[in-house]
């Protein structure tokens, strides 16, 4: 009787695993049951991850780096596929990215991190043309634009600091040209026009 009942829970994992794996899109997913990761594509594990991340129909998914080492094609069918599917299982998603431009397609709001802390929280519009933290404004600084010629592209000057060893005060401060005295005590955080940010100068950032 218990072999009959581990059976029937098996074939009913089976029968739920190849319906997720349809749900997400996969080619022939009964075939794809028994091959081996080296066998498929990236974006097919891409794929199966996310079926894995779903099939317990969780509140809430956090997707780090989800579309790195993806091509752009593939990268745009995930992302479809994650917000497609968040939405119908009404999960919330996290995500963690470098990539600005998946960020503006995915997500309502942002919270942009520097050194392990969040100087910037807001919608997703707000932060993105109206950024109030030079980190923030640095960042989107990087990215070329269509409309300009350059020779080189902006790039925010120095390093991150060591983890182990951080600065007094403002961890950005080595690197912020609006830095001065006050910057050596960790700013706290003020709201401003809609948005959570963490420096004493967000008053100059324009």
């Amino acid at each position: 009787l218990v072999g009959s009942e581990m059976c029937i829970r098996d074939r009913a994992a089976h029968k739920k695993s190849v319906e997720m794996l349809e749900l997400v899109g996969m080619p022939a997913p009964e075939k794809r049951m028994t091959s081996y990761p080296h066998q498929l594509s990236g974006g097919m594990k891409q794929r199966v991850v996310i079926a894995m991340a779903l099939i317990n129909s969780p509140k809430l998914l956090i997707a780090d780096e989800p579309t790195t080492a993806l091509d752009v094609t593939i990268q745009a069918q995930i992302l479809f596929l994650m917000k497609k599917l968040t939405k119908e299982y009404g999960s919330s998603l996290v995500l963690i990215t470098h990539d600005i431009a998946v960020v503006a397609q995915m997500c309502d709001k942002i919270a942009v991190m520097y050194a392990g802390r969040i100087v910037e929280y807001g919608s997703s519009k707000d932060v993105l043309y109206n950024p109030k933290h030079p980190y923030t404004k640095g960042l989107i600084q990087c990215l070329p634009k269509l409309n300009e010629e350059k020779d080189r592209l902006y790039q925010i000057p120095g390093v991150m600091p060591s983890l182990l060893d951080l600065p007094e005060g403002c961890y950005f401060s080595d690197r912020c040209p609006y830095a001065d005295e006050e910057c050596k005590i960790y700013p706290e955080t003020t709201t401003i026009e809609g948005r959570q940010v963490s420096c004493h100068k967000v008053n100059q950032i324009s």
